[in-house]
């Protein structure tokens, strides 16, 4: 395993929310702020929460950031391992806000979820939903409709 750079707490925009930034973030515990004034027009900032995630649902999220100098790391989804000559981190399945909502970027979430220490509650921040399969464009076999998304992340 690579060493943790930092440990933190996931954000990003709320999942109603037309604008903002669409990528998760992994914020720090420990945030600073400057006197920078609160402009007329802003982005705004939400905490995570697992949505469906079963044993977690509405539960903050938690993240690290890894220092990898010198490796590049993937992540590959819809399926369990990773190409020849890669490493293996972690494997879990992939996550998005749900399709009724504006989109985000895919994630793959660790399929052994730890939940924050600060709670449970339902703000509706960001949404981390698992994702499934659709049949169509999406070549049906290999894939099978309706199945929930696998992912690993990998580096070499």
């Amino acid at each position: 395993m690579f060493p943790v750079f930092t440990e933190g707490v996931a954000g990003g925009k709320q999942y109603n929310q037309k604008g903002s930034g669409t990528n998760a973030l992994c914020l720090t515990r420990t945030p600073q702020f400057d006197n920078t004034a609160k402009p007329r027009y802003y982005g705004l900032l939400y905490g995570a929460e697992y949505y469906n995630i079963p044993g977690h649902h509405d539960h903050d999220v938690p993240c690290s950031v890894c220092l990898a100098p010198q490796f590049t790391t993937i992540m590959v989804p819809a399926t369990l391992t990773c190409p020849p000559g890669w490493t293996p981190h972690y494997t879990g399945h992939l996550a998005s806000q749900s399709k009724d909502y504006y989109a985000t970027e895919y994630v793959c979430l660790d399929g052994s979820p730890e939940d924050d220490s600060s709670g449970v509650r339902s703000d509706d921040g960001l949404l981390f939903y698992p994702v499934i399969t659709v049949c169509g464009s999406l070549p049906c076999p290999p894939y099978i409709n309706g199945k929930v998304v696998t992912c690993v992340v990998c580096s070499k």
